[in-house]
């Protein structure tokens, strides 16, 4: 855990650097020396309440916003909380992650029983896919031409004409999809 003079010399120097200004402009705007604002961004000196005052009133921030520590959202997909679908035969579809307006993406596993395959229509315009071939060999046919991807390979393409999957082997194949909406 960082200390708050780190999280407050952190963002006083993200600021600075989002609105590019120098340590000269940030002195000029806050009446805080630029030897003092240098030591704060460095860590090496911790400011005062009136020091934090005048940076806050200077560059028009609340004092929340220097004190603020970004904390990473994590999410989890775990074998007991993954969605199965049996949707088509010989294809097992595990959702990871759903769609995300935000994000533009979905992740899905898929499990592929040998010699399956599966034709897909032409997504609406602006869908990328990208697979990964994590176990066995993955063959994917993009309109007229088929791609055989090893273990570990990938392949991206916009999925907006006719494509199949396909797993031609005597053993399961597992592939990683992200569907990409640009």
């Amino acid at each position: 855990m960082i200390s708050a003079s780190e999280t407050i010399s952190r963002n006083i120097k993200r600021i600075r650097q989002e609105r590019n200004l120098t340590l000269d402009d940030l002195a000029i705007l806050t009446g805080v020396s630029k030897s003092m604002l240098s030591e704060i961004e460095r860590c090496t000196k911790s400011p005062t309440i009136s020091v934090l005052e005048k940076v806050c009133d200077g560059i028009n921030v609340p004092l929340a916003q220097l004190t603020h520590t970004e904390t990473p959202q994590v999410s989890i997909s775990t074998n007991d909380t993954i969605k199965h679908y049996s949707a088509w035969d010989g294809f097992e579809l595990f959702v990871l992650f759903e769609f995300d307006p935000n994000k533009k993406f979905e992740i899905f596993r898929h499990v592929i029983a040998p010699h399956s395959e599966r034709v897909s229509e032409r997504h609406e315009s602006g869908i990328r896919e990208y697979i990964i071939c994590t176990k066995g060999v993955f063959s994917v046919q993009v309109e007229d031409k088929t791609f055989h991807l090893q273990e570990g390979e990938a392949i991206q393409f916009l999925a907006n004409c006719k494509h199949k999957y396909l797993n031609l082997t005597n053993q399961d194949v597992n592939i990683v999809m992200l569907l990409y909406h640009e």
